[in-house]
């Protein structure tokens, strides 16, 4: 007879791993205790390891229910095996510390631990995020041992076995290196963060306020699905889980008022996926760019800020555009909050100022987010239906673990490829080969590194999507003189792009599944929505005031025109600015909208030009057809 359990038996022991571990990250990463680099990563991911086994099953089929018990056997041996990589590295810190690095010997028992953490770290990438990165890391890795039988122009020389183990497990330039890194301490406080304002409930906050802003606006669902997406989605960290999180609310309702099912599954994507994007948080991918450009996060916030601001702004105007030409409704009474309720609960928002104020006063990262963590619970007693008890403060610890058990698993993996790149040089080949490709054309380049973003990025969460792009692109632009803020950004943008761009666009999937619409069709809408964001990367490489650098004077004409042009190519792309636009004016906004948002007084004065011709003729058939004026945004 079968033997079968429910994985659930297992979550009393994952709840007490997860509030261990939120502990262990609070002593070690907020500055009360020191510890050593390789025994902090160590610990992190052998503690990350246990979770994945304990709380996700090995096959989709069994999520919630009853599996194999010898599944559930498997698993606790597999938890066995993490813990004991996590006290080798406490019982071999000083040998690891002081190693001479590809000298020292590497030992059977190296050798064993190091296959079976690689192993384990493929696995828990598969559990949690599925076959693309799983697939990815896997490739890499053969690739470093058997690239060798590949032709020269792709392969390299060889590498001995017990070589990519030294790289991989006992160096800091494989699974523990800058990734993991990272994970174990900046994402890891702001996944914190982020999981005591969802339990303290006070992030409810973000959908009462986009609610109450929209309340008025025709076709208001779908700018709250902007709002909420955006606030939440700069604590979440995660596109897909953002679009789960407020699209469950956005989505229906958007349908409601009549937009499309894809329409409307396309502004909860393109609107999630900004979240990654947008100041102060942004996503974990920006703490690992902080640290791989050594430029500190307060510079790329900074920088960012612009063009997050275009993204969203072009998609709120092209949503009212597509709202006024079809006549849509407006969000249901019932579903606005009153206005002095929502004002009483500002104050909600004050970790997030208090955040900003911490970086700005010039605290770190790490202890800027865990003392925003900390007023939450302070903010928290405030009200009755905030208040963390003292279950509640475990509750949200736990949590903060099992929300960083996909982040640390993809950066565990993003470690061995950047491992396997570094050791086998495949890095400089592909510079090579881009280089010569595009010649002395910078366009071409970046032309090339946007299409090898997307395709790298397919499938494979923000992080080790752009931790993949950085280490093979953003190196190439800086060898044809962009600025190291202006590449890395500019490969960051694109890997963030692949979650909605099709063929394997998973963010704009999720919001197709809730509408219930065509995935693939979804997916191309959402481009369509999302297109500014892949012209801002082009714009700000040839004029760095889009990144808020340069004198006062041309950031504040940049902020000012490229507004106004993402107006003009959204109405382009919707065939509407005060009404239905011919075949003609088009273009003409498209084309002015783009001279626009590029910084530049003749470029913008032509666009403008462009711009307001339209608008003039425009003008003039409304008042002859006497259409109404539009509703404003």
């Amino acid at each position: 007879m079968k033997l079968s359990v429910n994985r659930a038996c297992l979550k009393p022991v994952a709840y007490a791993v997860g509030v261990a571990l939120a502990i262990f990250q609070i002593l070690f990463t907020g500055g009360f205790f020191i510890l050593e680099p390789p025994l902090l990563r160590g610990i992190h991911l052998s503690a990350v390891m246990v979770l994945v086994f304990l709380l996700v099953p090995p096959l989709k089929r069994y999520k919630g229910k009853e599996e194999p018990v010898i599944f559930i056997i498997i698993d606790l041996l597999l938890c066995a095996v993490a813990v004991a990589i996590g006290l080798y590295f406490y019982v071999e810190l000083d040998n690891l510390l002081n190693r001479i690095v590809y000298v020292d010997e590497v030992t059977n028992v190296d050798l064993v631990l190091g296959t079976a953490c690689i192993l384990l770290v493929l696995e828990i990438t598969r559990r949690t995020t599925g076959f693309p990165l799983f697939c990815v890391a896997l490739a890499f890795l053969l690739y470093g041992l058997f690239g060798s039988y590949l032709p020269a122009s792709i392969g390299h020389n060889g590498i001995a076995y017990d070589r990519l183990i030294e790289m991989q497990f006992l160096l800091s330039d494989g699974i523990f290196g800058t990734c993991l890194a990272t994970g174990a301490t900046m994402i890891f406080a702001f996944i914190m963060f982020g999981a005591f304002l969802e339990r303290s409930n006070m992030s409810s906050v973000f959908m009462d306020l986009a609610c109450l802003l929209t309340k008025k606006s025709q076709g208001g669902p779908a700018k709250v699905a902007i709002f909420a997406s955006a606030l939440f989605g700069t604590i979440s960290g995660s596109s897909p889980a953002n679009v789960y999180s407020t699209g469950i609310f956005t989505i229906p309702l958007m349908k409601k008022v009549g937009y499309t099912p894809a329409f409307a599954g396309a502004v909860e994507a393109v609107a999630s996926t900004g979240g990654q994007i947008m100041p102060p948080v942004m996503g974990a991918a920006a703490f690992i760019m902080a640290d791989l450009t050594g430029l500190g996060y307060l510079p790329i916030a900074t920088a960012a800020l612009l063009p997050a601001v275009l993204y969203y702004w072009a998609l709120l105007s092209m949503i009212h555009l597509e709202a006024v030409r079809n006549n849509l409704g407006y969000l249901p009474a019932e579903l606005v909050p009153d206005a002095k309720t929502v004002i009483r609960k500002l104050y909600y928002l004050l970790p997030i100022v208090i955040l900003i104020a911490a970086l700005w006063m010039g605290r770190s990262v790490i202890s800027s987010a865990f003392f925003a963590t900390a007023s939450i619970f302070v903010i928290s007693q405030f009200s009755k239906e905030t208040r963390l008890t003292f279950k509640g403060v475990l509750d949200a610890l736990a949590l903060s673990s099992k929300n960083a058990m996909m982040i640390s698993s993809c950066c565990a993996a993003a470690g061995i490829i950047v491992g396997v790149i570094t050791l086998t040089g495949v890095g400089y080949k592909f510079i090579s080969v881009i280089t010569d490709l595009a010649g002395n054309n910078l366009f071409l380049l970046m032309l090339f590194l946007a299409v090898t973003c997307i395709i790298l990025g397919m499938g494979v969460p923000t992080a080790p999507a752009y931790v993949i792009v950085a280490t093979l692109g953003a190196p190439a632009l800086m060898k044809a003189g962009v600025p190291m803020i202006s590449a890395h950004l500019f490969v960051f943008y694109f890997a963030i792009l692949s979650v909605i761009t099709p063929p394997v666009c998973v963010t704009a999937f999720a919001g197709a599944a809730i509408a219930e619409a065509n995935p693939m069709k979804t997916g191309f809408v959402s481009c369509k929505l999302g297109l500014v964001a892949f012209i801002i990367p082009f714009m700000f490489v040839y004029q760095p005031a889009l990144l808020l650098i340069g004198s006062t004077s041309e950031v504040i004409m940049a902020c000012v025109s490229s507004i106004v042009g993402v107006i003009g190519l959204a109405a382009g792309l919707q065939g509407y600015l005060i009404t239905t636009a011919k075949i003609w004016e088009r273009p003409l906004l498209f084309i002015g909208g783009l001279m626009m948002i590029y910084p530049g007084s003749y470029t913008d004065m032509l666009g403008l030009a462009m711009i307001v011709v339209v608008l003039l003729m425009q003008a003039i058939r409304r008042r002859s057809s006497g259409t109404p004026s539009t509703k404003t945004a």
